[in-house]
């Protein structure tokens, strides 16, 4: 064959090939393009709660304006809890968390329209390359103002919108729901509480943590501690054993057997943990909450049996009714133990995941020039306790301290660059429902970007773990 022929034909080959890969492209471009705008309808759809802690006042007295009505007495047993506060610098966390919580609802309302997720999808790019199918993330809050936003009397009960718990309405004497059973009556797969802590850090120091409750089998080895039917190092060897001090002066020990005596009894023993002490009376959290798993009416009237859900003392204690049932149930075990993380189940993970992802996002979002901080305070050892929300609620419960009321540093990322803080939280809950690999920096802190398995939770029936938290009567 001729040579200048041979050449010719071969460049003629050459550039039908490259035109081929070309067109092929287009094409496989073409066909992503098409495929997001014929999917007219989300791949899934979710339903959340946002619980921007407190939003009521300390009053006095407590007996009119307090939380967690007890039935058996009726009367409240303890003050409104307020939240954190720093008055030097006018900061109070119950304004500060309705912010942050606003700016997310916000975001999150972007996937409720194909139009809205294409913004969305804007802010997923920050943290991932990944193909981001559309979730729809439906949410509601707890609450959307603070009691400084409404015209009250000086005597007028400023709680009654914000309480955690049950209460009556003494001007009608019916039962108005608290923010536990607002929340389990959305049914959502996930709830989200966003708080500040006031530990008294330097300005400069603080960190942000997940806020956590284990389940009846640590609860009940506690109690099998207490009862010298177990040795402390059984507890001590777990993950759980950094329990959080509410009394200073006793050992973590002491303080997370104490909590056994109050999740079990509804008081508080004495230090040694070897009978309840009738001056601290806590109450029997789980019937103050409209939901399937509170005993039925008239329930009062066995309280003071010797044995049974509510005798006094351990060792008249009988775990039995429908929330005990609960509490030992396979989704407990699941919210609460084990896990990605090593203990603390789904809970913890959504919890330190979200802190991940903040952790993550605000230093992507950096401006070096013009931010007075580059990157925020350190995740810090989840708080451990008998915890009202990550006890109560069916959801998985994703509990954030976001920092420390007194720190400079905490408080400029929750604030100034609150719209930041959001968007970190908003594209970490999507990951909590579809996954992401995130796109690999050097930084102490990387999300894991797995999704919870939010199928295990579904029953028999067909119905999530998180519908059927509320009966048809309570609806």
């Amino acid at each position: 064959m001729n040579i200048h022929l041979f050449l010719q034909l071969e460049r003629r080959f050459l550039i039908i090939n490259l035109q081929g890969s070309i067109l092929k492209t287009y094409l496989v471009l073409l066909l992503l393009v098409v495929g997001f705008s014929l999917q007219s309808d989300p791949i899934k759809k979710y339903k959340i709660v946002i619980d921007p802690g407190h939003g009521g006042a300390k009053q006095d007295p407590l007996e009119i304006f307090g939380d967690k009505y007890d039935t058996v007495t009726g009367r409240f047993l303890e003050n409104y809890k307020d939240g954190a506060s720093h008055p030097k610098a006018g900061r109070t966390e119950m304004e500060i968390v309705l912010e942050v919580g606003k700016e997310l609802k916000e975001i999150l309302d972007l996937t409720k329209t194909k139009k809205g997720f294409q913004k969305f999808k804007s802010y997923i790019k920050l943290f991932s390359d990944s193909d981001a199918p559309w979730i729809k993330i439906e949410s509601a809050m707890t609450r959307t103002d603070n009691y400084k936003d409404r015209s009250y009397r000086e005597k007028e009960d400023k709680n009654q919108l914000y309480r955690l718990y049950d209460y009556p309405d003494f001007k009608t004497g019916k039962n108005r729901l608290g923010r536990i059973s607002m929340i389990n009556k959305e049914k959502p797969a996930l709830v989200v509480s966003l708080h500040i802590n006031a530990m008294n850090a330097a300005p400069d120091s603080g960190g942000m943590g997940a806020v956590i409750a284990p389940s009846y089998q640590t609860f009940e080895l506690l109690k099998r501690i207490s009862d010298k039917k177990a040795q402390p190092e059984e507890f001590l060897k777990t993950p759980w054993k950094n329990w959080m001090l509410f009394e200073s002066k006793w050992s973590r020990l002491e303080n997370a057997i104490a909590d056994a005596w109050i999740y079990f009894n509804g008081y508080w023993p004495n230090q040694a943990g070897t009978e309840s002490n009738v001056e601290r009376f806590e109450g029997y959290r789980a019937n103050m909450i409209t939901w399937r798993y509170k005993d039925a009416d008239g329930w009062e009237k066995t309280v003071n049996n010797k044995e049974g859900p509510y005798a006094m003392d351990h060792s008249g204690f009988r775990a039995v009714g429908k929330f005990w049932d609960r509490e030992r149930g396979k989704p407990e075990l699941m919210r609460r133990e084990g896990g990605l993380e090593g203990f603390g189940g789904d809970n913890l993970y959504a919890s330190n995941e979200l802190l991940r992802f903040m952790q993550y996002g605000l230093r992507l979002q950096v401006n070096e020039d013009k931010d007075t901080y580059k990157e925020p305070n350190k995740i810090l050892l989840p708080f451990v306790s008998t915890y009202s929300i990550p006890t109560f609620v069916n959801a998985i419960s994703a509990y954030l301290e976001l920092g420390e009321i007194t720190s400079d540093r905490d408080m400029y990322f929750v604030t100034t660059k609150k719209r930041k803080t959001a968007i970190c939280l908003a594209v970490g809950i999507y990951s909590l429902f579809n996954g992401l690999e995130l796109r690999p920096i050097e930084t102490l802190y990387t999300p894991k970007g797995r999704r919870i398995d939010f199928e295990k939770y579904v029953g028999s029936t067909g119905l999530s773990y998180f519908e059927e938290v509320v009966s048809d009567k309570n609806e």
